[in-house]
């Protein structure tokens, strides 16, 4: 291979490479990145590409000639998911623009350029009253009251500033999520004792705001790669996931040693969260839903998605754990399967990422923060078993990330199938 040709595919894999560590940094799917790259490849003539993905790394190799000295990149990302949906659309959108060759390498190469140095898609002071809308709703969700609901935003609040102050100075992100925990928890305490909030509304609001501190993206992106056949991202991800629930369960311990002689943890753990009324379960989906796509950076077009992804979810999620009795990680899973299915659906009827729909539409309807919530509090309040409710929250929780993916290749498998029968009529 002459040497302007060898710098022609450094170049194009140099680009290809960029943008795929910004699809990285968002969260976006291993092989949907993975996908792209040899999209943007091919249409640089680079037809013998090969890609192998580590953690947190992707390393690309180029010999076409089988005996040339290779063009061999690699890149690495070591943040955590950010999860900006506006800036998961910019990316897809310009790759896909790169892609077909609608703008050159130059203009792509600028282009990607931008992003990275974008700030995110809204300021925190537009974000952080989405987190209230949705902590409000998830407390409702929860049974808690309009009061609860009300001082449950004020505690986002609380406790997202509390975590900005602390990555500000450097503080690693276990110790702000173990901070935060403590604080919710401690919050808690301060409005049972005070006797501003009873037992159950206090519990209501330790669970909308201990669930949101809960990895849930991580989660679903964990599966995601497990089932696309990317263990070593998989691994990088089980550890996010469980680095930070070991956060949180640090955070709640540290107030509980502290506060244990109060006998508040075990009033709280006793108490019976109800399910809340059929009339309000698509209501407060919809907000929650809304609320979380704001947080997220969701530009406003797509907020109607997002909001009728919650509403959909939640109400298939009532329908399975209501009238075919289903327990709830059956439900859950139910539930996230059917949004699965939309988001991909729409993914390729209305080119939105399915990010749009996936993330506002669990958020907003079936994160389980109330079995979360009371199966920790039973576990410190020493209550007969106490464990078994700790599974089925796991379990519920693991089932979102199942549902999702399910419901994603279950509309993949359906848009393969339609492409052939048109193909053949």
């Amino acid at each position: 291979m002459v040497e302007n040709e060898r710098a022609r595919a450094r170049r194009e894999l140099a680009f290809a490479l960029d943008l795929a560590m910004q699809m990285f940094r968002q969260g976006i799917e291993t092989e949907v990145i993975v996908r792209t790259v040899r999209r943007l490849a091919r249409a640089g003539g680079i037809d013998d590409l090969r890609i192998s993905v580590g953690v947190r790394a992707i390393h690309l190799q180029y010999c076409p000639n089988g005996h040339d000295e290779p063009v061999v990149l690699m890149g690495s990302v070591e943040a955590n998911d950010t999860r900006d949906i506006g800036r998961i659309g910019d990316l897809e959108a310009l790759a896909v623009r790169a892609g077909t060759g609608e703008i050159s390498l130059a203009e792509a190469e600028r282009a990607v350029g931008k992003l990275a140095t974008a700030g995110p898609t809204w300021p925190w002071y537009v974000s952080l009253p989405g987190g209230c809308l949705l902590a409000a709703m998830i407390c409702l969700q929860a049974n808690g009251t309009p009061l609860a609901a009300a001082m449950s935003a004020a505690l986002f609040v609380l406790a997202n500033r509390i975590g900005w102050a602390l990555s500000t100075v450097g503080i690693a992100e276990f110790f702000q999520v173990a901070a935060k925990a403590s604080t919710v928890l401690v919050a808690a305490i301060s409005v049972l004792s005070l006797g501003w909030l009873d037992g159950h509304e206090a519990a209501s609001l330790s669970a909308a705001n201990l669930v949101l501190l809960l990895p849930i993206l991580s989660l679903v992106s964990l599966v995601e790669d497990a089932v696309g056949d990317f263990h070593l991202m998989a691994a990088a991800r089980i550890v996010t996931v469980l680095l930070l629930t070991a956060a949180i369960v640090t955070g709640v311990m540290v107030v509980v040693s502290v506060a244990n002689d109060l006998d508040i943890l075990g009033e709280a753990g006793r108490v019976q969260l109800a399910a809340l009324p059929l009339a309000l379960v698509p209501v407060t989906a919809l907000i929650g839903s809304l609320g979380n796509a704001i947080l997220m950076g969701t530009p406003a077009r797509w907020w109607p998605l997002a909001c009728g992804a919650g509403v959909v979810t939640s109400l298939v999620n009532w329908t399975g754990h209501s009238i075919l009795g289903l327990a709830a990680p059956l439900s859950i899973l139910l539930a996230t399967t059917v949004l699965g299915v939309l988001a991909g659906t729409a993914a390729r009827t209305l080119r939105v990422p399915t990010a749009v729909i996936t993330i506002p539409g669990l958020t907003g309807a079936v994160l389980p923060g109330p079995a979360m919530y009371l199966s920790l509090s039973q576990v410190f309040a020493q209550l007969p078993g106490s464990w078994n409710a700790v599974a089925e929250a796991v379990v519920s929780t693991a089932a979102i990330g199942v549902g999702v993916v399910l419901g994603l290749q279950v509309a993949a498998l359906r848009h393969t199938a339609n492409h052939r029968a048109s193909e053949l009529n």
